[in-house]
């Protein structure tokens, strides 16, 4: 309690104080057999809500009616299906009385609904495409968002003999811009396969403030010891069908180091209309198009 109290006291905008940081619980879910055990800090909203979702397991990633879109239009690349969704706050000088910044956490299993058949996410350079799609259908496909800069601090880990990949996405501001605590907005990932058209999705959704600079840090110094708290096993199913997945495609691997992609955004778009069938944003004069997934010819072919 003292040491709580100490740190409140002597908590800055550099070094931020966030409730339960020092007495993290253990946590367990498991998704489709699959257990992924996890430290996290107990979910805190000083507004008084409750954690969105408790941690729960998710016993059929397959049944379609978990899955929730985002959004009530019909062109969908990607379904999420949560299992963990809680907030931690941060707070800065004792006098400041409200959070300088928040963490939006969120444990997913994600359908990649855009995969073709016959790939799999097993093949880690499948996995990275499924990644960039990702990034691609969140940033130039979604223009009314913004631009974004994406994937910063791409990472690579192998966690229990499963790659991870751990990067960015932030707000793509010009050099010369005046600083404002909204450009310290950001999300940060990491993601794993969970089955062929599954990835498991880690997704931090941070809200900072002024200096950007360390606002940013002080969110990914939490996030740093969440994911270097987790522990991936998956399931005896999973893990068949991985070595099934390598054993045919024994080259493939993951890029070490990605640098942001650069996408042309559409020129001009309207919002769409859902109860026409339209997508979000329609599309008038388009940019890039998505990037396609691609295999690597079999072994020995």
């Amino acid at each position: 309690m003292q040491r709580t109290m100490f740190k409140r006291l002597f908590a800055s905008r550099k070094n931020p104080y966030v409730p339960g940081l020092d007495n993290p619980e253990r946590v367990s879910v498991s998704l489709a057999g699959c257990k992924l055990d996890i430290t996290l800090p107990p979910h805190y909203s000083s507004a008084g809500f409750d954690a969105d979702v408790e941690p729960k397991d998710i016993p059929n990633i397959h049944e379609r009616s978990i899955y929730d879109y985002g959004h009530e239009y019909e062109d969908n690349k990607f379904s999420y299906a949560n299992c963990i969704r809680r907030n931690w706050e941060f707070f800065g000088p004792i006098w400041k009385f409200d959070s300088i910044g928040m963490t939006d956490f969120q444990v997913t299993s994600l359908r990649v609904d855009c995969l073709p058949e016959g790939m799999s996410c097993f093949n880690p350079a499948i996995l990275e495409q499924v990644v960039m799609r990702y990034l691609y259908e969140t940033g130039p496909a979604m223009p009314d968002y913004g631009r974004k800069l994406a994937p910063v601090n791409w990472q690579v880990e192998i966690k229990q003999g499963n790659p991870w990949i751990l990067f960015e996405q932030h707000k793509d501001l010009p050099a010369d811009k005046p600083e404002e605590h909204e450009d310290s907005n950001f999300k940060a990932f990491a993601v794993t396969a969970l089955d062929d058209h599954y990835i498991l999705f880690l997704r931090f959704i941070n809200f900072g403030s002024m200096p950007v600079a360390e606002s940013i840090e002080a969110a990914n110094k939490v996030r740093d010891l969440v994911i270097g708290s987790i522990h991936w096993q998956l399931s005896d199913h999973a893990e068949e069908r991985k070595q099934e997945v390598i054993s045919k495609y024994p080259s493939t691997s993951i890029t070490p180091d990605r640098q942001p992609a650069i996408w042309r955004y559409p020129a001009k778009w309207r919002d769409g209309i859902a109860s026409q069938g339209e997508t979000r944003a329609v599309i008038l004069e388009p940019g890039d198009p998505a990037p396609e997934f691609h295999i690597e010819p079999l072994h020995g072919e």
